[in-house]
């Protein structure tokens, strides 16, 4: 059976209407989050997809990088009171 990343990249929806250089970035932190999660049962492998769509349909709808709805997801999972390793990055129009 393929691994999670593997059956993330055979999946041709998840990067539908993206630019090359987003879908990559989304496939590449979608196999990361896959990678980390390996063992998981399917519906995780299928969480992962629908997040990815949804990305990839926002970023098309708005036009907003694909690495910034990756950002508001991250800030998102964080727990409560968690300090980020990231710098705050400067808001854009």
């Amino acid at each position: 059976m393929p691994s999670l990343a593997e059956q993330l990249l055979e999946d041709e929806t998840l990067t539908e209407g993206l630019a090359d250089d987003e879908a990559g970035i989304l496939l590449g932190w979608l196999i990361s989050l896959a990678e980390e999660a390996e063992g998981e049962d399917l519906a995780y492998l299928e969480q992962l997809r629908r997040l990815g769509r949804q990305i990839s349909r926002i970023s098309g709808l708005w036009g907003v990088p694909v690495g910034d709805l990756i950002d508001l997801v991250e800030t998102a999972w964080e727990e409560p009171g968690e300090v980020s390793s990231r710098p705050p990055r400067p808001m854009r129009a």
